[in-house]
């Protein structure tokens, strides 16, 4: 991929517009011949690079930029954990785990579309979790932190590649590492295993992009096809990284003015841009070719009213508002936490703020309306379009939803500081042509139209920077506010203790789980077979995902408690005539008019007499069970689950052996919400309380029971 070397420069260590000039003890050999000659020399490649690291870190510990991006960087992270303390697992989530659960690690699982995203990288990672340790908040919140931390470290690594050693840096790093816009997807498991793996993905390729540009090594072209690799093992976006990384290098990595610019960009790496494109082509193709896996919620052709609605809300409301640190309230109130439905007074300050940073930019740099070009370019083609071929068709309030747009406050930080500063590209000191604010270009004009007075810069930039952090620090501790983590991690810990707990003769059928832990337009994956049976052991959890008949029916109530099980009211129901002891079949056979669409929730309950066990078969639709019942000479149970769908439902029976007092066919629902415990707790003390006061009454029912006993 990478092609031949051209004349290219290393870019760290060059302190430009100022900066100060420091080694770069953790730049390679600019050759691959030169990295050879290093490693013959001594024969221990391990250890200089081991040497060179501590050398590294010894200097950085000894640079205050490098010292005070750090925290920044530990700052932004620990604001981080603290909203992850405040969430947990919620919707999504949970499908993904009880997808894995039943699934073999194939590569159709990994590459099935779930809702119409395609991420087998996260696949994986959901894989791993189920088998190890399923619903364990601590270890997908520490990973996805860490995955964090690798983003916030590779971008202050960008910035300073691209600017050198600066002060000006940490402001679009910061900017980056507090933006409000990338919390919300952080705290939801299921988004951030797409979002936060692409903002270290793209922060990388953008990083090595820019080392083999300058350079010419090979090795940075491969790690830049690396990286990009890895954002398309995690997001669907990722498909457009190499036409970022291109646009990126045209508009502020290679001499020139557009168009030529961006022959100029590809002539000079060919076949780099060549691979980028490959890739791209590859993964786009590989997602249509997936399609049919999406079950109906991959693209499709939105609403025009709802598309309309839907991107002016994210392009001129939430984008905005979330950019400069809002919107310091956060709703509606999701069960995945607050959206971002800005006030009027916010949009328009947030948007006087863009403005102002703008026009400055424009009066301060030449090449910044490029950078302002590529944010808005972003936020159309990898945001706001894909987001509506993909969900346009349904609400328009994906507008207030800012996971939409998390990766865009990464593309806004870099841009912002493009917009601002120079590159090395636009700042050729070392051929002369001049370096400081008035660095000059290929063509003799310099990279800035107008210089401001360098204190008064440097002060405006930090007090912004500082009401930048504080800003957007309240917005973050606001939004945990909306996370109601505690409420679900009580539900799943009190479902993972009743599942020691489950009698080897019973029956656990499933219903849906609560829908402030999975919607219901989910269907059959918000079951409780699907999202609990992850929790139980193998054995177990099989007869969770399918049970058999049995004499007791149990299920989960909206508590996460395992209690006994009835019909629902509008179950059909079937009884014997008052005067006959039996229901009526014709020579063992009855057939019932009934309703179902099907699926693992109706269940057949028949009551039954039985001198000796006897058996049945059920057929409705193309469902036909078979199944024994056990003797019950003084009455019993029998569940049976059917998963046909029809309007016809057929008994074959053993007339002398069977003697059936009610049946109903339906769906089932627990006998007692909430603790059931608590409420035989409260029973009991109850009825010692009203022992004696109810004495009288229960003498007097004594008494007239005996009367008419008589």
């Amino acid at each position: 991929m990478p092609g031949p070397e051209g004349t290219r420069q290393e870019a760290d260590g060059h302190g430009l517009n100022g900066g100060d000039p420091i080694p770069d003890v953790t730049s390679a050999p600019s050759t691959p011949a030169q990295a050879d000659a290093a490693t013959s020399s001594d024969g221990r490649s391990d250890q200089t690079l081991v040497r060179r690291a501590i050398a590294a870190a010894d200097h950085g510990m000894r640079d205050p930029l490098v010292v005070l991006g750090g925290v920044l960087v530990l700052a932004a992270i620990a604001l981080k954990i603290y909203v992850l303390r405040s969430a947990y697992f919620v919707e999504d989530d949970f499908l993904f785990f009880g997808n894995a659960a039943a699934s073999n690690l194939t590569p159709d699982y990994l590459t099935s579309l779930h809702k119409g995203h395609l991420m087998p990288g996260a696949m994986l990672l959901a894989y791993i979790q189920t088998a190890i340790a399923p619903y364990d908040w601590g270890l997908a919140a520490g990973i996805m932190a860490a995955f964090q931390a690798g983003a916030s470290a590779a971008v202050f690594r960008l910035l300073w590649v691209l600017f050198g050693r600066r002060w000006a840096i940490l402001a679009p790093l910061s900017v980056y590492l507090f933006a409000p816009l990338t919390m919300p997807v952080l705290a939801w498991w299921s988004a951030a295993l797409n979002a936060v793996p692409f903002q270290l993905a793209m922060a990388l390729s953008l990083l090595w992009m820019v080392r083999y540009l300058r350079t010419g090594d090979p090795r940075y072209g491969w790690m830049t096809a690396g990286a990009v690799v890895l954002g398309m093992a995690f997001s669907v976006k990722a498909m457009f990284l190499p036409p970022l990384l291109f646009v990126v290098a045209a508009a502020f990595l290679v001499r020139g003015r557009f168009p030529k610019a961006f022959a100029a960009t590809l002539e000079r790496d060919m076949p780099f841009w060549v691979g980028m494109a490959a890739l791209s082509v590859g993964h786009g193709l590989l997602y249509l070719a997936k399609q049919d896996t999406a079950q109906g919620e991959g693209a499709g052709l939105p609403k025009l009213d709802t598309a309309v609605t839907a991107a002016r809300r994210l392009l001129g409301e939430t984008f905005p508002a979330g950019t400069v640190g809002g919107p310091f309230e956060w709703g509606p109130v999701t069960p995945a936490g607050g959206l971002l439905n800005p006030s009027a007074p916010v949009v328009i300050g947030a948007w006087a703020v863009l403005a102002l940073v703008i026009v400055v930019s424009l009066l301060v740099r030449r090449r910044s309306w490029r950078a302002w070009a590529i944010v808005l370019g972003y936020l159309l083609v990898v945001d706001i379009i894909p987001t509506l071929i993909a969900r346009g068709r349904y609400e328009d309030a994906i507008g207030f939803d800012p996971r939409y747009v998390a990766d865009a406050a990464l593309v806004f930080a870099l841009c912002l500081a493009f917009a601002y500063m120079p590159t090395r590209e636009e700042d050729p000191g070392a051929d002369g042509t001049g370096r400081g604010a008035h660095a000059g270009r290929a063509d003799g004009t310099t990279a800035f139209r107008w210089t401001p007075p360098p204190k008064r810069a440097r002060d405006v930039t930090i007090a912004a920077t500082m009401a930048f952090i504080l800003a957007a620090g309240y917005s973050t501790y606001a939004f945990a506010d909306t996370l109601s983590g505690n409420r679900v991690r009580w539900y799943l810990d009190t479902v993972r203790a009743q599942m020691s707990e489950i009698p080897k003769e019973a029956g656990v059928y499933p219903r849906p789980v609560p829908a402030d832990i999975v919607l219901p337009w989910n269907g059959p994956r918000r079951l409780s077979s699907h999202v609990l049976s992850p929790l139980a052991d193998e054995g177990v959890a099989e007869r969770l995902r399918d049970p058999g008949p049995a004499d007791t029916a149990l299920v989960f109530n909206d508590a996460g408690y395992l209690v006994p099980a009835k019909p629902k009211d509008d179950s059909a129901f079937f009884g014997k005539p008052d005067d006959e002891k039996c229901m009526s079949t014709l020579e063992g056979q009855v057939m019932w008019q009934v309703e179902s669409f099907g699926g693992p929730t109706m269940i057949l309950a028949i009551n039954y007499k039985a001198e000796t066990s006897t058996r049945i078969g059920v057929v409705l639709g193309d469902a036909w069970i078979d199944t024994e019942l056990p003797a019950a000479p003084k009455g019993g149970m029998w569940y049976v689950p059917v998963s046909g769908a029809g309007n016809k439902l057929l008994l074959h029976t053993r007339k002398d052996e069977l003697c059936m007092q009610w049946v109903t066919f339906g769906e089932l629902e627990p006998q007692t919400d909430g603790n059931p415990w608590a409420r035989q707790d409260a029973d009991e003390d109850g009825g010692d309380g009203a022992k004696d006061e109810g004495s009288g009454d229960k003498t007097k029912k004594d008494e007239d029971d005996g009367e008419d006993g008589r």
